[in-house]
């Protein structure tokens, strides 16, 4: 019994400095393009109910615009405004190929999830903000 506490307590306390180290950084871990290319896929998959040939061409198209994403934020540090300009610029580029690849219901889906997510990024306020307008 007392070692089972013991445990709980040894793994409760490693998930508190896990978290605490996650705040410090300002979220998760950062993830190379594959890494985002394979999560948004995933995602995309389940959310869209892709077939297999359109999962394949998904993960191609999200794998060239998350390298291009991150191309821009290495080229960019610091320059929101440039940032802006370039983020819209992909977003409208990767959507017209998605376009070509999903069925009509499968991209007004998409474009509900895209919006819903730029929503949901315009409410955080900037980097580190907690959500709501700045007064």
């Amino acid at each position: 019994m007392k070692s089972s506490i013991k445990f709980l307590a040894i793994i409760a306390l490693f998930f508190t400095f896990n978290f605490a180290a996650h705040a410090q950084r300002g979220g998760g871990p950062s993830l190379n393009p594959e890494q985002m290319a394979e999560k948004e896929t995933t995602r995309l998959v389940e959310e869209l109910t892709l077939d297999e040939a359109q999962a394949a061409k998904v993960k191609e198209i999200n794998l060239a615009y998350a390298k291009k994403m991150q191309e821009a934020r290495d080229d960019n540090k610091g320059n929101r405004d440039a940032m802006k300009e370039i983020v819209a610029s992909i977003h409208t580029e990767k959507s017209a190929e998605m376009k070509m690849i999903l069925s009509e219901a499968q991209f007004k889906t998409f474009e509900e999830i895209q919006a819903k997510q730029a929503g949901r990024k315009k409410g955080r306020g900037g980097k580190g903000g907690k959500g709501g307008s700045r007064s």
